[in-house]
């Protein structure tokens, strides 16, 4: 019992974290509980016409996606490591 209130505050806080981030399709999550992901969906638009604008192979589709959703000012681990994107 000493554990159970811990266990289930963390169990409920994870879960609602979620709701605060935004997924794309390819695996990626953006925003947490402080930073949501709801107010970068025009980024998510515009990075997804990209990827079908510019023919991006589906083995890069998820980096890409990452990297260009970080040069449109979504904060991303790792910034640096992308390449440019258009």
């Amino acid at each position: 019992m000493r554990w159970g209130l811990p266990l289930c505050l963390a169990l409920l806080l994870s879960g609602c974290a979620s709701q605060f981030g935004l997924a794309d399709p390819y695996g990626n999550l953006y925003g947490n509980y402080y930073n949501h992901g709801a107010d970068y969906r025009w980024q998510m638009l515009t990075c997804e016409q990209a990827i079908d604008d510019q023919s991006v192979p589906d083995a890069r589709r998820k980096q890409f996606m990452r990297c260009c959703m970080g040069a449109h000012g979504v904060p991303i681990p790792d910034l640096a490591s992308c390449p440019a994107v258009g």
